[in-house]
C-alpha cells in the first residue's frame, strides 16, 4: 500500500508543481493544490504525518523504499536533489499555502520554503540505517539512465548516438533481455513524459523478444538502439498534441504522422556504419504488415526490427493509459494483437511473443478462486508463477508469497487500481 499512497501523493505534487510553472490559471492552480491536500491527508490519515525521504536515488515512504515510483518520478526525483531536499515531513492539516510554496520549490519558480509548519523540508533526521534499504533492481537504474538519455536529445534538440548506445549496452548488461523482468519494469509509466517511458519500455519489450528468438548481442543491440529510438521524432511534436484528451485536429494529427520521418532524418545525421538499422525502423514502425499506415512505402517490405518494435510499440500503448482512452489488461493487449496477426502485425512475430509471455504476461494481476489477488511474475518454460498480493479479506501483503499458478482457478483479471498493488514494485520481491 504504501507504494500506491507514494505514487499518488508524488503524481499530485507533479501536477500541481507543473501547473505553477506553466502559469496556468489561478483557478486550475488552486484545483492542483487542493488535490495535493488530498493525498497528502490520505497519506497521514494513520499517524498523523508521514516522510517522504532520498537516499541512493531512491524514494522511501516512512521507512518503506517507493521502488516502482521511484522510477515513475525519476524526473522529480533528480529536480528535489538538486534543489538539496533529502525529506519531506508531511503533518495532518497540511496547509494550502504550505503546499503551494512547496509546489513552486518543486518547480524551481520559487525559492520560498512552506513558512506554516506543515510542511518541513530536511528535518526527518533519519539516516541509512533507519530505512528499509534495500538494493533496487539491477534494471532500475539503467533505465533510469535511458529516460536521462532521452531528456537530452529533447533537451538540446541533438542526437549523439554514442550514449544512446551506452543506455542499451547497461540495459542489456544489467539483463533487460530477461522478458519476465523487462515485462513487469515495462508497467512504469508517467502521464507527463509519455513518449520517454513508452520509448524505455518499448526498448526492453524489443530486447526480451530478440532474446527470444536467439539473436546474438550485436544484434540485440543494433535492436535495443532502434526501439529506444523508434519515437525520437515526437520532440518534433507538440506535447499538448500528446496529451490531447480528444480527437487530434487535421493539423495535429498531420504533426503526429511526421514523427517517423523527423526521427529517422535525425537518426540518419547522427549514426555510424551499421547503425542505420535504427533509423529504418524510425521510419517503418507505424507501417503495417498490409502496407497500410504511415508513411506509404510503395509496396517494399519492412524491416524485420521494424516489425518486432511494431508489436512491443502497440502492446506498451494498449496497456498504458492515455489521456483518450483507459489502459487495457495484459490479457487484452495480446487479443489485440492476435487480432491485428497478418493485417497490422506479423503473424509469425506475433506467434513468438505470445510464446514468450504466455496468455497471462508477468505483470498481470489476477483474482483466483480463494479471493486472493495474485501478481504473474514468470511464464517461462511453460509453467506459470506468481506472487500473492492481496489477501482474501482486501489486505495488501506487505511480504508478497509465492504461489505456483498452474493448476489455479481464475476469477477474472485486475487493472492496477482494482487490485491496489503496482506490478513493477514487485520487482525486488523477486
Amino acid at each position: 500500500m504504501s507504494e500506491l499512497l507514494g505514487k499518488n501523493f508524488l503524481q499530485a505534487l507533479s501536477n500541481a508543481s507543473r501547473s505553477v510553472a506553466n502559469a496556468d490559471s489561478e483557478a486550475a492552480a488552486t484545483d492542483a493544490v487542493a488535490a495535493l491536500q488530498g493525498a497528502v491527508e490520505v497519506l497521514v490519515v494513520g499517524s498523523g504525518e508521514a516522510t517522504l525521504s532520498i537516499v541512493e536515488d531512491t524514494f522511501y515512504l516512512d521507512r518503506k523504499m517507493l521502488a516502482h515510483a521511484s522510477t515513475a518520478f525519476d524526473a522529480m526525483l533528480s529536480e528535489l536533489k538538486e534543489r538539496k531536499i533529502d525529506s519531506i515531513t508531511l503533518m495532518r492539516g497540511a496547509t494550502a499555502s504550505d503546499l503551494a510554496d512547496l509546489a513552486a520549490l518543486v518547480a524551481g519558480v520559487s525559492d520560498d520554503l512552506p513558512a506554516g509548519g506543515t510542511v518541513r523540508l530536511n528535518e526527518s533526521g533519519l539516516s541509512p540505517s533507519d530505512l528499509d534499504v534495500r538494493p533496487l533492481h539491477d534494471l532500475r537504474r539503467p533505465y533510469s539512465f535511458s529516460l536521462d538519455t532521452l531528456r537530452e536529445v529533447s533537451r538540446y534538440g541533438s542526437l549523439h548516438l554514442d550514449g544512446v548506445m551506452a543506455a542499451v549496452d547497461d540495459l542489456i548488461e544489467r539483463g533487460a533481455a530477461d522478458a519476465s523482468s523487462s515485462m513487469l519494469l515495462a508497467t512504469v509509466q508517467n502521464h507527463h513524459e509519455v513518449t520517454y517511458y513508452h520509448s524505455v519500455n518499448v526498448c526492453l519489450l524489443s530486447m526480451a523478444l530478440g532474446r527470444f528468438a536467439g539473436f546474438e548481442r550485436d544484434q540485440m543491440r543494433i535492436l535495443g538502439l532502434a526501439a529506444l529510438l523508434h519515437d525520437v521524432g515526437r520532440v518534433v511534436v507538440d506535447e499538448a498534441a500528446l496529451r490531447n484528451p480528444g480527437r487530434l485536429g487535421n493539423e495535429e494529427w498531420a504533426q503526429v504522422r511526421l514523427h517517423p520521418q523527423e526521427g529517422a532524418a535525425t537518426i540518419m545525421a547522427a549514426s555510424g556504419a551499421g547503425q542505420e538499422i535504427a533509423a529504418i525502423v524510425a521510419l517503418e514502425h507505424h507501417i503495417r504488415i498490409d502496407g497500410s499506415g504511415y508513411p506509404e512505402l510503395n509496396g517494399s517490405e519492412t524491416h524485420l526490427f521494424s516489425r518486432m518494435v511494431a508489436i512491443a510499440d502497440s502492446y506498451d500503448a494498449i496497456t498504458s493509459f492515455r489521456p483518450y482512452r483507459p489502459a487495457r489488461t495484459p490479457n487484452e493487449a495480446l487479443r489485440v494483437l492476435l487480432e491485428g496477426a497478418g493485417t497490422a502485425y506479423d503473424t509469425d512475430l506475433i506467434r513468438l511473443f505470445i510464446q514468450m509471455t504466455g496468455e497471462y504476461p508477468p505483470g498481470s494481476l489476477l483474482k483466483i478462486g480463494d479471493g486472493r489477488v495474485v501478481m504473474v511474475t514468470d511464464t517461462s518454460h511453460g509453467s506459470r508463477s506468481g506472487l500473492v498480493v492481496r489477501s482474501a479479506d482486501g489486505e495488501v501483503l506487505s511480504e508478497p508469497e509465492p504461489i505456483d499458478l498452474s493448476d489455479v482457478e481464475l476469477l477474472s483479471q485486475l487493472m492496477v487500481e482494482e487490485a491496489g498493488v503496482d506490478p513493477g514494485s514487485m520487482l525486488e520481491s523477486m
